[in-house]
């Protein structure tokens, strides 16, 4: 997700990899005419299909002469996850959205296997829209409240899990909570990585990151900002008492930046 924030037509910025002159005050018009309530719905403008629950909010965006590609930064640098387990064998999607990431994946790591939360069934209605894969036996969409699910997972069964979770409001506060993000450490095999879009919401980076903090550590979570953009990320990496990667998950975590263009915002330097 990536947010116009609260600015006139001229002060829009540019959060993604749409064309600059993306949000003109001619496409904003033809988009509010299509908001219906709190239901998600798709914009086409030309190569570019996007998702959307109001005017404001871009929730996905996805070019459709390469439907796999990563338009949007910051799902760009979520996949910075394959510097910490470069194969992993079970990935948990949290928020299917446009199905980027997912499609991602699956595209690039045909040995992983995904399961797929969404509690939005209108947005898992839209997912041939957005070509995503049918179910089989490396991908599961399922309709479901994510922190129920992960009440009921079995400790240390996934590698990775990308929390992308928002709806018409924004980020759930269930899903910011000590409660939910203790889950999705539990769940999570030793060395497994969490990494969550905390998007440009002042509240809800402030929670994932003192929660973030006190689960995983202060040395195993680190608070990135994409360069050209408002978009915030946390990578977590669950380490439990063994500290003896320290360096190499630092070393990780530079390569990160490095790669997809992120400023580190926490810690403010990796020595």
């Amino acid at each position: 997700m990536t947010s116009l924030q609260d600015r006139s037509t001229l002060e829009l910025l540019y959060f993604t990899a749409l064309p600059m002159n993306f949000f003109t005050p001619d496409r904003l018009e033809k988009i509010k005419a299509l908001v219906h309530g709190d239901k998600p719905f798709i914009f086409d403008d030309g190569d570019i299909r996007t998702l959307h629950f109001d005017e404001r909010v871009v929730q996905s965006a996805m070019r459709l002469s390469a439907p796999d590609e990563l338009v949007i930064p910051y799902t760009q640098a979520m996949t910075g996850f394959l510097l910490f387990n470069p194969a992993p064998i079970h990935i948990l999607v949290i928020g299917l959205g446009g199905g980027s990431l997912v499609k991602y994946c699956y595209r690039h790591l045909p040995s992983a296997r995904m399961t797929v939360l969404e509690s939005n069934a209108d947005v898992i209605a839209l997912r041939d829209k957005f070509m995503i894969p049918a179910d089989d036996e490396r991908l599961q969409v399922l309709h479901k409240d994510a922190a129920l699910y992960l009440k009921e997972m079995a400790a240390d069964s996934v590698d990775v899990i990308l929390l992308d979770g928002f709806d018409a409001n924004g980020a759930s506060t269930e899903l910011c909570s000590f409660t939910f993000l203790q889950d999705c450490q539990r769940v999570l095999h030793n060395q497994g990585a969490l990494v969550m879009n905390m998007a440009d919401d002042g509240d809800t980076i402030t929670s994932m990151l003192t929660q973030g903090q006190i689960l995983f550590g202060g040395r195993h979570i680190w608070w990135l900002k994409t360069k050209d953009g408002n978009s915030h990320i946390a990578v977590a990496v669950k380490t439990g008492e063994d500290n003896s990667n320290d360096a190499l998950l630092r070393e990780q975590a530079v390569s990160m930046c490095e790669k997809f263009a992120l400023d580190l915002v926490y810690p403010k330097s990796i020595e």
